[in-house]
């Protein structure tokens, strides 16, 4: 069993066993997450306590730029975010503060109303047309055609 199968079976007692036996507490996996952010995420401050003191590192990021505060914020953990609120950055903490707030005014934030059906239909036939004349192999294919068969204006 790995850190993160452990973190995410909340298995407290193997993810100790683990660390006491001189698991690096900060290996990413194929998402660029450490086990802290996963238990972070989640919200399972046990875990993200045994994480830091055997020396998980907070201040990490995943591929996408989050650590392990900003993930336990956007899923509203308070509990979790105070445990890691010393070594938020400035920047951190405004947007913990921000997502936090969000979270206490119920606003959080809703997804926009789809477009009219007539307008989504225009789009996908628009879709269909330009994939059909520049063959339907993938974006960056035709991408590259595309700025092959573009001649560049002369002056």
């Amino acid at each position: 069993m790995s850190l993160f199968d452990a973190v995410l079976a909340q298995d407290a007692a193997s993810l100790k066993s683990q660390l006491d036996a001189g698991a690096d507490p900060n290996p990413f996996d194929d998402e660029g997450q450490t086990p802290l952010m996963v238990a972070a995420r989640a919200g399972d401050v046990e875990l993200m306590g045994l994480l830091l003191d055997a020396g998980a590192d907070s201040s990490l990021t995943n591929a996408v730029g989050e650590s392990a505060i900003i993930l336990a914020a956007a899923h509203h953990h308070e509990e979790a975010v105070r445990l890691l609120a010393g070594s938020a950055t400035d920047d951190e903490a405004a947007m913990v503060q921000a997502l936090m707030a969000a979270d206490a005014s119920g606003s959080r934030s809703t997804p926009p109303a789809p477009p009219p059906d007539d307008f989504r239909r225009k789009l996908a036939s628009a879709g269909a047309y330009v994939a059909g004349k520049l063959g339907d192999d993938g974006p960056a294919k035709r991408l590259e055609r595309l700025l092959r068969a573009v001649k560049p204006r002369k002056p």
